[in-house]
């Protein structure tokens, strides 16, 4: 009997370290990095140390210090950074082209260098350590765009509303992913037709106010779906691939009563859900067709602009049917919603007397999952931004870097982590935040090793003594 437990514990500890799991923290941060004119962004981050510039540029770079320390403090292995301007090797643009993989925009390098890999932080809220991200991925963006239509049917053609997505300039309000894992291939799907997807808002659409009235024949035939762009990112975790699903759907207002805003919304946030299934439609930018193979890992990331259950993202019953633009994630089976992530800053903003309207008490989510400091007037604090592991990936905890207010009769110039993030609208600051008026949001979830062709050599041996040990103690 003793003889045999010896190579028993022996296979055991052999088949332990098989199937070794890591904690990995996949993130999202809609971290206001946009700017107003073309170049601000790559400016500010080539000057760190806001040398000879004004107030307001200072402003500026001191925005992105503080985002840069939520990101050490989040301290994510895999991030999106929502609304960050695009350029292409240092110039400020968006085009139709698809981004290889490995390419990293030059702002996006400048603030790894100049912000992400240099510590923060104070006596009070304690001092962060640089954070390294060895693998980046900026990809194009539809934001700003030009169409060549008048797409909001103003009677001219041009600007940031006839673009293929808003924005003032081309690239503005791109996105960008930082991750400790090597990222081992992307697909985009920034030319993806809007019309292409079956049973679509825009040729289908079943309410009284149809955009097939309110866009022209070619209009139709050019709307591309994505506002900014969807793109899969794939990270090589312990063997495993898990696939990274971003996007920044536009928000579901700035429109009229045809609601095209809010029904492109609700499809792009489709799309993933199409995705996820595999559905066969679907084509990306490098040529190939087709969603994600049975039993992938994913996580959906982002900043989706649709809450729940308040707020004017397209939801209710037309005809007969349940529409909720995020609830095609959130009540999809494979989706993991076993944890929703909350802070209690959330709590605290939606009665702050900083607040400018009572929206918030009309609000039937609560408001410790809300993510964004929005207006109180209206729409209120909502939960927009959004990680969402597969059904196949087990969630280990979750949370949103939204800390209460600790004094709300002090300025927010104490020192404490509550300073990063701020009272609703501060004009004195850039974004009117010290920060973002969203809030990074993060999930970390479990993520098992594939064992080496020698571990599984290992394994089989363990389980050969773990077979003979049993026979030993039957004999």
């Amino acid at each position: 009997m003793k003889t045999a437990l010896k190579p028993l514990a022996a296979a055991l500890l052999l088949a332990s370290a098989a199937a070794h799991a890591d904690t990995v923290r996949f993130a999202t941060f809609n971290a206001s990095l946009n700017r107003d004119a073309s170049g601000q962004l790559l400016s500010d981050l080539a000057n760190p140390l806001a040398a000879g510039v004004g107030s307001a540029v200072a402003n500026r770079i001191q925005q992105a210090h503080n985002v840069a320390e939520i990101i050490q403090r989040v301290n994510a292995d895999v991030l999106l950074v929502n609304e960050f301007d695009f350029d292409l090797n240092g110039t400020p643009t968006a085009s139709s082209q698809a981004m290889g993989l490995g390419y990293s925009s030059n702002a996006a390098k400048l603030f790894q260098d100049n912000f992400l890999s240099a510590g923060h932080g104070n006596a009070v809220r304690g001092l962060t350590s640089g954070v390294q991200y060895a693998w980046r991925y900026t990809p194009n963006t539809n934001t700003g765009l030009a169409s060549g239509f008048d797409l909001n049917n103003s009677g001219t053609v041009g600007g940031g509303d006839d673009a293929f997505g808003f924005g003032s300039f081309g690239g503005q309000y791109g996105f960008t992913i930082y991750s400790k894992y090597e990222i081992v291939s992307v697909r985009s799907f920034q030319t993806f037709l809007w019309k292409d997807m079956p049973g679509n808002l825009l040729t289908n659409d079943p309410t009284g106010n149809r955009l097939t009235d309110f866009y022209s024949q070619d209009e139709i035939n050019a709307l591309r779906l994505s506002s900014k762009n969807h793109v899969d990112v794939t990270v090589r975790i312990n063997g495993q691939d898990v696939h990274f699903l971003t996007a920044h759907p536009t928000p579901p207002t700035f429109d009229g009563a045809e609601d095209r805003n809010g029904k492109r919304n609700h499809d792009e946030i489709r799309f993933w859900a199409d995705y996820v299934a595999g559905a066969s439609y679907i084509y990306d930018d490098q040529g190939t067709a087709g969603g994600l193979a049975a039993g992938a890992r994913f996580v959906i990331a982002g900043d989706y602009n649709a809450d729940p259950l308040d707020g004017d993202s397209f939801k209710g019953v037309v005809g007969g049917k349940d529409y909720n633009a995020i609830g095609q994630l959130l009540n999809n089976p494979r989706v993991n919603t076993s944890v929703t992530p909350s802070a209690p800053g959330g709590v605290d903003a939606a009665t702050h007397p900083s607040n400018n309207g009572n929206a918030n008490q009309n609000h039937l989510g609560d408001p410790a999952q809300d993510t964004a400091d929005f207006s109180d007037a209206a729409p209120g604090n909502l939960r927009v931004d959004y990680v969402l592991p597969s059904a196949n990936l087990q969630i280990e905890g979750a949370g949103i870097f939204w800390p209460a207010d600790p004094d709300r009769s002090a300025p927010n110039t104490t020192g404490d982590a509550y300073d990063l993030v701020g009272n609703f609208r501060d004009p004195s600051l850039y974004a009117n935040y010290p920060s973002s008026d969203h809030k990074a949001v993060w999930v970390d979830v479990q993520i098992a090793s594939v064992p080496e062709p020698e571990q599984y050599a290992l394994l089989l041996a363990g389980l050969g003594l773990i077979g003979w040990a049993a026979r030993r103690r039957c004999g």
